[in-house]
């Protein structure tokens, strides 16, 4: 930036005015800095809500005691043989769980809880007669008994194991064994009562097929005692050894296999038919051979081109752009397409395959009617000769059969009888009875204590991380950073956390140079300069929205590292409302200033005051009377600004904030650009959106935002910074 440097158009080398760059629309909440801020209070609440544990442990273990207990039952592998000397040797797990769940389920059956309630121990028990029995009649209340079990007990698998258990609580130790002991007993009788009923159903099932096969077999031994004689049979050659009956049985073979493949034609004939017609669903065989097809797959190569091409459009162009859409209509057309071929070639397959096997069905009928025509001829020759053979030995096999049957029948009666003797054929044995437990199952201090500090601490950091989201404050530069169209030029801490320990920030440049929030002035000026070389710019106006951003002392700072940095600055004051500037550089703000060369009363030669840097010139607000805002409407401030360019090589323009007073819009639009000053902890997010998109709007460029006063996280990021730049400095001090 030099002092004969023409200013740029302001529409040239900048950004567009409409431009509303995007960005997210909420607040970034870093957790660790909002824990770090709070470690205090987190360990208050940590031991608040240790003491709250101790309390409820010791309030709990008074009022609301439970002691459980629990009986233990085994799933065993079962006989598969009733002569069997052991059981299996192990059961899958799956079969354990699947066992242990089937027998819990029957366990809290409705009929075997009403059985134990019915027993004497559990009506004298004090479970029962404190809450079930009626006041009036004094009878027990059996079917809320019942339901009170059926919401209580728990009957848990143990994993890895064969056990399974059925688990209960109550106030009264004493109580509990004999409530669960009763459940118990009642399921082990309904466990015996079921099996007695299964086998001996199987028994008499069993009993009526023995029966019935023996008399079965005592007719058939009459038959073909009747059937000797009556034939005559005494030396019947064997027709199995003759050629004829080794020739028909071969024919009867060939027929057999010809049949059955007749039976497969015709039913792979009726499946493609109802392929066809959409009754049942092609098989992933049929789709594979349709896809095999040279057709369909050069379709379906242009889709996987297409799709690729897809996902580069996809992240070339943001999501319903015309180019997104496009693709995505070309895809889905392609596979549309895909989906219509695929479908014709499958019909053509079906229809070809159905034509083959109707061929394939007439030639087995013909080749079945030959055999059958042949056979016949056999029958002729072998009918007179093995028709008695026949019959006396199929009735032979017949006895043969129902003594097999008799034999089986009575296996399997014996084998019932015996299995009904033997003790290890359940599939459930009682591992132990519940005894009187000795502690308190609940409550437990280690685990009441820890969850009381949980829930102390999580309430705490709740309400923390609540607040930091219910807060729209600008509190750093991640607030900022979410906003659209904000750029930071700098970030200026408080003096109080500032390691060299200065008393103020004004003129903090000039009077304390080895200050972080000097150097952080200066690296401010050097981004903001860099901005300004950029558009060609030499008028800054400096903003804000609120009072009390820190916009006087952000210039006079800016001002001191601009000199420092050689350049010549003119600084003004056109805070009309509070002036302050000149007096920043021991100067009278009632001195003849602006407002006086506005209103015509003074000439800018007489209003320009040197200050203690020679590089560094002011000019106040002007005499009171002659402060005008609606000077800042005409033509006379620009002209005022014009003429000053050749006499410096910045100008740096105070004015007031522009949520009390409009100058700074109207100020904006005669400046080359503008810097916007926001005070951290205290200017919400939605007023500084709306003072960029309102200068956004004006003739100067908008160029960024200074935050000033954000306030560090111990032991965070800016006081690292903080403390090496101060550290920095005194070693090269000294």
């Amino acid at each position: 930036m030099s002092k004969q440097a023409p200013r740029q158009s302001s529409t040239q080398g900048s950004r567009s005015k409409g431009a509303r760059p995007g960005g997210k629309s909420g607040s970034t909440i870093d957790p660790i800095r909002v824990l770090r801020q709070h470690v205090l209070g987190i360990i208050v609440s940590a031991a608040i809500g240790s003491v709250l544990g101790v309390g409820a442990y010791f309030t709990l273990r008074s009022v609301y005691p439970l002691y459980t207990s629990d009986v233990m039952f085994e799933v065993r592998p079962g006989l598969i043989e009733s002569t069997d000397i052991g059981t299996k040797e192990s059961m899958s797990e799956k079969d354990v769980a699947r066992i242990a769940n089937t027998q819990a389920l029957l366990l809290k059956h409705r009929d075997v809880l009403s059985d134990a309630v019915a027993t004497q121990p559990v009506r004298n028990s004090g479970w029962m007669q404190e809450w079930f029995i009626d006041p009036a009649s004094g009878s027990p209340l059996e079917a809320q008994a019942v339901d009170e079990l059926i919401e209580t007990i728990s009957t848990p698998v143990i994993r890895n194991t064969n056990l399974f258990s059925i688990r209960w609580s109550w106030h009264n130790s004493q109580d509990v064994p004999v409530v669960l002991n009763a459940i118990a007993q009642a399921y082990l009788r309904k466990i015996e009562r079921l099996d007695t009923e299964q086998f001996s159903a199987n028994e008499k099932l069993f009993q009526d097929q023995l029966r019935g096969t023996r008399l079965a077999l005592s007719d058939i031994q009459e038959e073909i005692q009747g059937f000797i004689l009556a034939k005559g049979i005494t030396t019947l050659e064997d027709p199995r050894h003759s050629q004829a009956m080794f020739e028909s049985q071969k024919l009867t073979e060939t027929l057999t296999q010809t049949q059955a493949e007749l039976t497969l034609a015709q039913t792979q004939y009726m499946q493609t038919a109802a392929k066809l017609e959409g009754t049942i669903e092609p098989t992933h065989q049929d789709i594979l051979e349709a896809e095999y097809d040279s057709t369909l797959q050069r379709q379906l190569q242009t889709l996987e081109m297409l799709k690729a091409e897809e996902r580069s459009v996809q992240d070339q162009f943001n999501e319903g752009t015309p180019q997104v859409r496009s693709i995505e209509r070309q895809v889905r057309s392609t596979e549309l397409q895909i989906d219509a071929k695929r479908q014709e070639i499958l019909n053509r397959n079906l229809n070809a395959q159905m034509k083959s096997l109707a061929d394939s069905s007439s030639q087995l009928r013909d080749v079945i009617e030959n055999i059958e025509m042949e056979l016949e001829s056999k029958d002729v020759m072998l009918r007179d000769l093995a028709t008695s053979a026949t019959q006396y030995d199929a009735m032979k096999a017949q006895r043969t059969l129902l003594e097999a049957r008799r034999d089986d029948n009575t296996q399997l009666l014996n084998s019932i009888q015996l299995m009904k003797l033997r003790q290890d054929a359940g599939r459930v044995r009682l591992v132990n009875f519940a005894l009187v437990p000795r502690e308190m199952s609940f409550p437990q201090p280690e685990i009441i204590i820890p969850a009381g500090i949980v829930l102390c601490m999580g309430a705490f950091i709740g309400f923390l991380f609540l607040r930091e989201v219910m807060n729209t404050r600008i509190r750093g530069a991640s607030d900022l950073a979410v906003i659209p169209g904000a750029t930071i030029l700098g970030s200026i801490p408080e003096i109080e956390e500032d390691p060299t320990s200065i008393e103020d920030a004004e003129r903090a440049v000039s009077l304390h140079p080895d200050s972080v929030v000097a150097e952080s002035y200066r690296q401010t000026w050097t981004k903001l300069h860099r901005e300004m070389q950029r558009q060609g710019s030499s008028a800054l106006l400096l903003a804000s929205g609120m009072p009390g951003s820190g916009t006087t002392t952000a210039l006079t700072n800016l001002a001191d590292a601009a000199a420092g940095a050689g350049f010549s600055v003119i600084a003004i004051d056109a805070n009309f409302r509070r002036p302050a500037l000149a007096s920043e550089y021991d100067l009278d703000d009632e001195s003849p200033g602006l407002g006086d060369v506005l209103n015509e009363q003074a000439e800018i030669a007489d209003v320009v005051q040197s200050t203690d840097n020679s590089s560094i010139q002011v000019v106040s607000a002007g005499r009171p009377e002659n402060r005008l805002y609606s000077r800042f409407n005409d033509r006379s401030f620009a002209r005022f600004i014009a003429s000053l360019r050749g006499s410096c090589d910045l100008i740096l323009v105070d004015t007031a904030p522009a949520i009390a007073a409009g100058d700074a819009y109207v100020l904006a639009n005669h400046m080359d650009a503008v810097a916007l000053v926001v005070q951290a902890n205290r200017e919400e997010r939605g007023l500084v959106a709306r003072l960029i998109n309102q200068f956004n709007d004006a003739q100067g460029e908008l160029l960024g935002i200074v935050l000033n006063r954000p306030r560090r996280t111990a032991g965070g990021y800016f006081k690292k910074n903080y403390e090496l730049m101060a550290s920095y400095t005194s070693d090269s001090d000294d």
